[in-house]
């Protein structure tokens, strides 16, 4: 929050103190400080595609990144995207592998669900996260791989405890 405080004068000539406060909104969906989180999505997904050792866990920046903003995906979407990250961390699947598996069942023509929402409104109510994106430090591949495999870590064990029941 920053506050400003003015001294003026009105025209009977005795001083009056006005302040204004301007919020700074954090993001509703992961708690990030003044929304800043998409910013850097945005910075680490250029960032992931320039350079292969970023790159390298692209898979659980996207995913890790959309459990959190779940107004992004649908129920099914949702949950889709915490089993991938189950099955990258837990299962230690590679992405190769997974697109391979997930061929028939992620194509749009013969998919049953819709991953994107449509009407935006959060599956989940959680606002509040241990890590966020902001945590993730970007100086070098080595430290960026190990921040982002620690984000999503944290969020899919923070996921796995919701119901969408």
């Amino acid at each position: 929050m920053v506050v400003s405080i003015r001294s003026s004068r009105d025209t009977q000539s005795y001083s009056t103190t006005r302040v204004l406060i301007r919020r700074k909104m954090n993001c509703p969906e992961c708690g990030a400080p003044e929304s800043l989180c998409k910013t850097r999505f945005d910075e680490f997904l250029v960032l992931e595609f320039t350079d292969a050792g970023h790159g390298a866990v692209h898979h659980l920046t996207v995913a890790t990144y959309m459990l959190q903003h779940s107004s992004q995906l649908t129920r099914e979407g949702w949950l889709h995207e915490r089993e991938l990250l189950r099955e990258f961390l837990v299962e230690n699947k590679l992405p190769a592998f997974i697109r391979k598996q997930n061929k028939d069942f992620v194509d749009s023509g013969k998919r049953k669900f819709k991953i994107k929402s449509k009407d935006v409104k959060p599956v989940i109510n959680k606002t509040k996260w241990m890590k966020t994106i902001l945590d993730v430090c970007r100086e070098n591949a080595e430290f960026y791989c190990e921040d982002v495999t620690a984000w999503a870590r944290s969020v899919l064990e923070e996921a796995e405890k919701i119901s969408l029941d």
